[in-house]
């Protein structure tokens, strides 16, 4: 099979790694982490997400190991979303109830049973979204009691929409970019004082980025756990986007495994690589507003300041990949290569696959990237088929048939 075209860039500052100094710990580091294992894994429904072995891709690709962490099955919202917004949003409206009723310790329970309603239904939360951020904040608004906003540029499809506004969201329509939903959503923040819970920094709750980039860690710790022979992956592949994810990836590895920690190679459509840019200029950098993607949720202008702190030491390597690329993975996934459990991953979900994918099919690119076959590879799968009809327009069949009645469980 012929090569895709891509784009790679080595970051010679992650090579050799340096240590994980004060910048990195400001941002992320273990005492915050336990406060994020202690919220996310009580809410209710909580189990880690499975680790699942692809020994059949693994022999066919040359490597020892690989591994596929599976968002899809994260609480009900099918993605790994939960873990950031949903666990910023109590600073939120633990911080309001505070203020409202002077108690002085408010618990996620309190919230939960509705000790506090009168004051949680006057909170509003919101956020711009291509999909999977919406659907999590709106899951969470509707556990703790509060109003939720979403916005969602025009060009996002109507299933997104349907599954976020079915957790009792009100859904936006922006005409325009993803960036343009953004903009609207924190104009109306300011104009009718709802709380988002995104990049933007608050005065009043300055550290929502930093929490969500800390919750999402939760994703990266659970690896480590599932890693049953407590060696280390060599590799982790991690879609881009705005950074968070890729960061609390990089950062939590980097911390846990210190010297040894795994090259991190983070995954943007060719269209829209704002974090691929950012390494080039060695600044946190913003792109058109007009590129287009199947991979819609990493269809990000700006790459997150606070995510680049830690990407820009960090981080091994940065790849930007086709749309072919996505859809062959998400087939690839979908039938499962020498007794490799079928697995339906959304679009955009399926980034870090695809940028596996293209590393394999790219003798040049395998070497880059030192892949060989010693390597235990990890690839973060952010979501399940969280739209159904785009996901059998792509991949030519339903969710439920690649899954046939199989579900695979946590290693």
């Amino acid at each position: 099979m012929n090569p895709y075209q891509t784009n790679v860039f080595i970051n010679a500052q992650a090579h050799p790694p340096p240590a994980y100094g004060p910048t990195q710990q400001a941002l992320l580091n273990r005492d915050a982490f336990a406060d994020v294992e202690a919220e996310v894994t009580h809410l209710p429904g909580y189990q880690p997400t499975p680790l699942i072995a692809l020994n059949g891709l693994a022999a066919a690709s040359g490597v020892e190991g690989l591994w596929c962490k599976h968002e899809g099955y994260r609480f009900e919202v099918g993605s790994f979303k939960p873990t950031g917004p949903v666990y910023a949003m109590l600073s939120v409206l633990k911080g309001e109830t505070k203020k409202a009723t002077g108690v002085e310790i408010v618990t996620t329970q309190d919230l939960i049973n509705r000790k506090y309603e009168s004051v949680a239904r006057e909170v509003v939360v919101s956020a711009a979204t291509s999909g999977n951020h919406g659907r999590a904040l709106a899951w969470g608004a509707r556990m703790f009691g509060c109003r939720c906003v979403i916005y969602m540029n025009d060009g996002v499809s109507a299933g997104r929409e349907e599954a976020i506004a079915a957790y009792g969201a009100e859904v936006v329509r922006v005409p325009g970019s993803y960036d343009r939903a953004v903009q609207r959503s924190y104009a109306d923040a300011e104009m009718f004082g709802y709380f988002a819970i995104s990049d933007e920094k608050s005065a009043e709750y300055p550290h929502i980025s930093r929490e969500i980039m800390q919750g999402y860690a939760m994703v990266a710790d659970e690896i480590v756990r599932q890693l049953s022979d407590g060696q280390p992956p060599t590799h982790v592949f991690v879609p881009g986007g705005g950074g968070r994810l890729a960061a609390a990836t990089c950062g939590h590895l980097w911390e846990r495994y210190e010297s040894n920690h795994p090259r991190i190679v983070v995954v943007e459509p060719t269209a829209s690589a704002c974090l691929y840019q950012s390494a080039i200029v060695n600044s946190a950098a913003t792109v058109s507003g007009d590129g287009q993607s199947v991979m819609d949720g990493l269809v990000v202008e700006s790459a997150s300041p606070q995510a680049w702190d830690i990407l820009k030491a960090g981080a091994f390597a940065f790849l930007t990949i086709p749309d072919e690329a996505a859809v062959d993975a998400m087939r690839q996934a979908a039938t499962g290569v020498g007794g490799d459990p079928p697995i339906a991953i959304g679009e955009t979900g399926i980034a870090a696959w695809a940028g596996f994918l293209a590393t394999t099919r790219d003798e040049n690119l395998r070497q880059q990237l030192g892949l060989d076959c010693n390597s235990r590879i990890v690839i973060i799968a952010t979501e399940g088929a969280t739209d159904p009809e785009v996901y059998r327009n792509l991949v030519g069949t339903t969710p439920e048939a690649v899954l046939a009645g199989t579900e695979p469980q946590p290693e």
